[in-house]
């Protein structure tokens, strides 16, 4: 044996448990008396089987069957399904008919539960009701709420495109003998297996007696199954109602739980200040409908804190908001003022967009917040008015010199590749002329035509033969707000019909076009807002920034300008369309001529000024079909003229108003007697612009022609036969005008 140490050694602890140690065996003794060591085994010993250890209820199926009915009486129909669920024992006992009391009490715990139908059992109507999984045997999805009680089953979407048949074989023979469902567009829908069933029994019975009683049974089989489905159906919704008022009323109380310990903290004034859309009722953390305990809030505290941090922040930036529109309102005032001492206008003014954009503007706007802002305070920018009004003309006559610039340069290759001929032979070096870059295959051909300076561009945007059209007043096919690109709508020419255009627009008048500060937007873009910066009280309208990208250059008008020029006998090339309106003539269309029916060389031809002769010409002529036929008028015809033309519409502004004609002040606004620059100003871009009714002509006058050959004399026609007098079937409808329904309706309004 190994000596034993002296000193006793300090147990090691090393994390592990100590081994135990081995069990002793009993010892023994052989035939010379000396002991051993030998197992000592008993004969007949089993190793014991493992049992799980009894549950807390193991006792309770030991319980007296009447003891145990009153319980499972208090319980609801789906633990009773989910009891019986659980051991063979429970199954054994609730699925035996005598246990039918049990599953009657639990339906009585559910309020207003119609009874079980005749043709199910309570089991089977408790599954069908409560168990929300798909009882399709390969399916048994989750979550499948609704209950087609008319068919008897509950099946999830995807089973019921495999299970539910429509337009069934045999449909009319079966129709009243299987329960049925509408589905989509009103379509019968039809449970696979009921008609399957009742199939296989029609071809067993068929040719015997059972056959007429077997329809009978299934008929009034269909017809209690309509009945029943009626009321379970409106049970369900009911269900549906009260368990949706439930979650809403927890979801009610959490919030007001929440609120509560966030006030404990003090957020309770800046809770006061949410608007509806930042509600805490929208907030996730908020919303579920579970009662809110410790546990819950010290897990959600920290996130909730985060939320009102981030709700302080948005009310502080729309406090910020209110005061800068406050302060934009107090701004526009200034440029008020300094309209309304510069009336009539002579020149295109800033809108309250543009004027609040100004550098010195924003400067004293976006002060800090504790710096008062008032009247006084734009005094400096009251005092340079001139000159900022000046530099913003400078800005806004730079970006029609662009827009110019930009629609000649896109017009000119237009033209080139209206003109190019490929096979020809002489194309290259007609190509080379203009600077073009090609590869060396030939493509990516790039032209840069010969493009006018900004001194040439300043010459030409004046001249009367240079004429805008807007695109939102000349919708491409007529229907209003249209902004494409697109050519005149040529194939209404085609049909016949007319052409929606816009009246023509020309320097300096283009410049106040309403259309280049307004956005059509609809109402509720800037109804949510006060801002007076961009809110104009017209519907579907808001103020933007004065730009172009709504004009374009008209060449067809501009050639239908060249010919109206040419008839007043200027020169085209340098006459301007102020030029024009000083010398206001009056022009004749010759080719509107309509021929006196008594008189031979005598008819009625139609006058205009020049901008309504230029209009006159894109809508009821094309420039480019037949040259124009114009007589201007002189001496007795002028006067003649002047004598037969209606009285003109005069457009005005009320101050921040779209445009209107005197009398509307009259009922708009009770004046009796209003004075022009006071009440109301001339709108700056009149007479041209914003979609006045198209006119006929300004007026007639009665002119001495000789009457051309192909036309035939008054009383004959071209076939000998006397020509009726239809005078009496021209009714005369005054200045009515077949566009006026389109143009005057205010049920087509025309933005």
């Amino acid at each position: 044996m190994r000596p034993r140490s002296s000193v006793a050694q300090a147990p090691v602890d090393n994390g592990k448990k100590p081994r135990r140690p081995p069990k002793k065996r009993a010892r023994g003794s052989d035939v010379d008396g000396n002991q051993q060591n030998v197992e000592v085994v008993k004969s007949g010993a089993k190793k014991a089987k493992w049992q799980p250890r009894p549950g807390k209820l193991a006792a309770l199926m030991n319980l007296p069957l009447d003891v145990l009915f009153e319980v499972f009486g208090h319980l609801n129909p789906l633990d009773i399904l989910r009891l019986a669920r659980t051991t063979k024992e429970f199954r054994r006992v609730l699925m035996h008919r005598s246990s039918m009391s049990v599953w009657k009490n639990a339906r009585d715990n559910v309020p207003n539960m119609p009874d079980c139908p005749p043709f199910w059992t309570e089991p089977h109507y408790a599954n069908l009701a409560f168990d929300p999984h798909c009882h399709e045997k390969e399916c048994g999805a989750p979550g499948v709420r609704n209950v087609d009680w008319r068919i008897g089953r509950r099946i999830c979407a995807k089973c019921s495109k495999i299970c539910m048949v429509d337009a069934y074989h045999g449909e009319s023979v079966i129709s009243g003998l299987v329960p049925s469902k509408y589905g989509k567009r009103g379509r019968l829908l039809f449970y696979r297996k009921d008609v399957e069933e009742v199939q296989k029994n029609l071809h067993l019975l068929a040719g015997s007696d059972g056959l007429e009683p077997y329809r009978e049974e299934r008929r009034a089989f269909v017809k209690e199954m309509e009945t029943q489905a009626i009321a379970l159906e409106a049970w369900a919704a009911s269900q549906a109602k009260d368990r949706s008022d439930q979650l809403e009323d927890a979801r009610r109380d959490r919030k007001t739980a929440i609120i509560e310990r966030l006030t404990e903290i003090g957020w309770g004034d800046e809770i006061e200040h949410i608007p509806y859309t930042d509600d805490l009722s929208h907030h996730k953390l908020v919303k579920q409908p579970t009662r809110l305990t410790d546990r819950i809030w010290n897990n959600i505290k920290k996130d909730m804190v985060k939320y009102m941090e981030e709700m302080r922040t948005r009310r502080l930036e729309r406090e910020r908001k209110a005061l800068l529109i406050a302060r934009r309102r107090t701004a526009i005032g200034v440029l008020r003022s300094y309209k309304t001492d510069h009336l009539p206008f002579t020149d295109a003014m800033p809108e309250p967009v543009d004027f609040c954009s100004f550098p010195e503007v924003i400067d004293i706007v976006e002060l800090p917040t504790e710096t008062e802002v008032t009247e006084a305070s734009f005094a400096d920018v009251a005092s340079q008015m001139d000159d900022l009004v000046h530099s913003w003309r400078n800005h806004i006559h730079s970006q029609l010199r662009a827009r110019v610039k930009d629609n000649l340069v896109y017009s000119g290759k237009r033209r080139a590749r209206a003109e190019r001929v490929t096979p020809d032979p002489l194309y290259e070096e007609y190509v080379e002329s203009l600077g073009v870059i090609m590869d060396v295959k030939g493509k990516k051909k790039e032209v840069s035509l010969p493009v006018p300076d900004d001194a040439e561009i300043d010459q030409m945007i004046p001249l009367a033969t240079t004429v805008f059209r807007c695109k939102t007043c000349t919708p491409s096919i007529g229907l209003p707000g249209d902004l494409s690109d697109s050519e005149y709508d040529d194939f209404l020419d085609i049909l016949g019909g007319r052409r929606s255009r816009s009246i023509p627009l020309f320097y300096p008048k283009v410049m106040g076009h309403c259309c280049l500060t307004r956005s059509r937007t609809l109402p509720w873009d800037y109804f949510a807002t006060d801002d007076p910066n961009f809110r104009i009280d017209f519907p579907m309208s808001t103020r933007t920034k004065w730009n172009t990208h709504l004009l374009q250059v008209d060449e067809e008008a501009s050639k239908a300008a060249r010919t109206v020029v040419e008839a007043c006998g200027e020169d085209p090339l340098i006459t301007t369309a102020t030029k024009m309106d000083e010398l206001d003539p009056r022009l004749a269309c010759l080719d509107c001529m309509k021929w006196s029916k008594h008189e031979v060389n005598e008819g009625e031809v139609p006058v205009f000024s020049w901008r309504s002769a230029v209009q006159h010409r894109m809508r009821e002529h094309r420039p480019d079909r037949q040259p124009a036929k114009w007589k201007k008028l002189e001496g007795e015809l002028l006067e003649e003229s002047n004598r037969n033309a209606p009285e003109a519409h005069k457009f005005m502004h009320i101050f921040d108003f779209q445009p209107f004609p005197p009398a509307s002040i009259i009922w708009l606004h009770g004046i009796e007697e209003p004075v022009e620059d006071q009440d109301y100003y001339k709108d700056y871009e009149a007479p041209q612009g914003r979609r006045s009714d198209f006119k006929p002509s300004d007026s007639t006058v009665t002119l001495p022609m000789e009457r051309p050959s192909h036309v035939p004399l008054p009383g004959r026609c071209f076939f000998g036969f006397d020509e009726y007098d239809d005078d009496d079937d021209d009714e005369d409808y005054g200045d009515y005008d077949e566009d006026d329904f389109y143009f005057n309706n205010p049920f087509f309004p025309l933005f």
